[in-house]
Protein backbone atom coordinates (compact mmCIF):
# COMPACT_ATOMS: atom_id res chain seq x y z
CA UNK A 1 0.00 0.00 0.00
CA UNK A 2 0.65 3.29 -0.22
CA UNK A 3 -0.51 6.41 0.99
CA UNK A 4 -0.38 9.55 -1.07
CA UNK A 5 -1.08 13.12 -0.27
CA UNK A 6 -3.55 14.52 -2.92
CA UNK A 7 -4.63 18.16 -3.16
CA UNK A 8 -7.82 18.59 -4.08
CA UNK A 9 -9.35 15.42 -3.28
CA UNK A 10 -12.63 14.21 -3.84
CA UNK A 11 -13.35 17.01 -6.59
CA UNK A 12 -12.11 17.54 -10.28
CA UNK A 13 -8.32 17.95 -11.51
CA UNK A 14 -7.18 15.56 -8.25
CA UNK A 15 -3.28 15.90 -8.09
CA UNK A 16 -1.07 13.85 -6.35
CA UNK A 17 1.94 15.36 -4.81
CA UNK A 18 3.36 13.09 -2.75
CA UNK A 19 3.41 9.15 -2.41
CA UNK A 20 5.34 7.10 0.37
CA UNK A 21 4.71 3.57 1.73
CA UNK A 22 4.39 5.08 5.53
CA UNK A 23 1.25 7.00 6.80
CA UNK A 24 3.88 9.05 9.00
CA UNK A 25 5.96 10.48 6.26
CA UNK A 26 2.91 11.15 4.13
CA UNK A 27 1.48 13.30 7.30
CA UNK A 28 4.52 14.99 7.55
CA UNK A 29 4.82 16.00 4.23
CA UNK A 30 1.57 17.19 4.72
CA UNK A 31 2.03 18.92 7.71
CA UNK A 32 5.65 20.44 6.17
CA UNK A 33 4.11 21.76 3.29
CA UNK A 34 0.70 22.99 4.16
CA UNK A 35 -1.31 25.31 7.07
CA UNK A 36 -4.47 24.00 8.12
CA UNK A 37 -6.13 26.56 6.44
CA UNK A 38 -4.23 25.52 3.14
CA UNK A 39 -5.50 22.35 3.85
CA UNK A 40 -8.87 22.61 4.36
CA UNK A 41 -8.97 25.42 1.26
CA UNK A 42 -7.30 23.08 -0.89
CA UNK A 43 -9.21 19.96 0.49
CA UNK A 44 -5.67 17.96 0.94
CA UNK A 45 -6.21 14.69 2.11
CA UNK A 46 -4.25 11.57 2.52
CA UNK A 47 -5.23 8.34 0.45
CA UNK A 48 -4.52 5.31 0.58
CA UNK A 49 -3.61 3.17 -2.82
CA UNK A 50 -4.53 -0.35 -2.54
CA UNK A 51 -2.97 -3.22 -4.48
CA UNK A 52 -5.63 -3.86 -6.11
CA UNK A 53 -5.15 -0.52 -7.86
CA UNK A 54 -8.38 1.01 -5.99
CA UNK A 55 -8.29 4.23 -3.70
CA UNK A 56 -9.85 4.84 -0.57
CA UNK A 57 -9.58 8.01 2.16
CA UNK A 58 -10.86 5.91 4.68
CA UNK A 59 -8.07 5.24 7.20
Amino acid sequence: MEYTVVENSGYDREKDVFSHTSYWEAFSYRARHYTDSEIREMHVEIAIDLPDGTRTYEI
